[in-house]
């Protein structure tokens, strides 16, 4: 990272790392908890010791994605990249509905968008990386 990097952009770029970071540990935890829910149908306890921890990383996801998409508003002003932009507000209301859906309990399209929120977190932390320092 060159000395003259926005510190716009280095705040987008550590909020997508550690976004993508806990987007990887929140699957491990989403995935154990649902083996346990479906090896005992009926179980209300089931899972839940990986569940909670998984929503309270959900909760924590958001802020961080929020934190990246306002980064990318600043830098964006100081001639950043559009698509970056509007990648990073995307991870947001993404996150948002996966609140939402974590919430109400709707299982297989929580874990299918979890899986795309994942992906999509890695993809704007590795994206942000290959941009230029842009103004200071």
């Amino acid at each position: 990272m060159a000395a003259t990097t926005s510190r716009s952009l280095v705040v987008l770029r550590l909020a997508a790392a550690l976004s993508s970071l806990i987007g990887l540990v929140q699957a491990g935890l989403g995935f154990s908890g649902l083996s346990r829910i479906l090896a005992a149908p009926g179980d209300d306890q089931a899972g839940a010791a990986f569940i909670d921890p998984h929503g309270i990383l959900g909760y924590t996801n958001l802020l961080v994605m929020v934190v990246a998409a306002i980064a990318s508003v600043v830098w964006y002003r100081k001639g950043g990249s559009r698509g970056l932009l509007m990648h990073a507000w995307g991870m947001v209301v993404i996150f948002l509905v996966q609140v939402g859906l974590g919430q109400g309990k709707v299982l297989w399209v929580h874990v299918v968008l979890g899986v795309l929120a994942v992906l999509g977190s890695i993809a704007l932390a590795v994206l942000s990386y290959r941009k230029s320092g842009g103004a200071v």
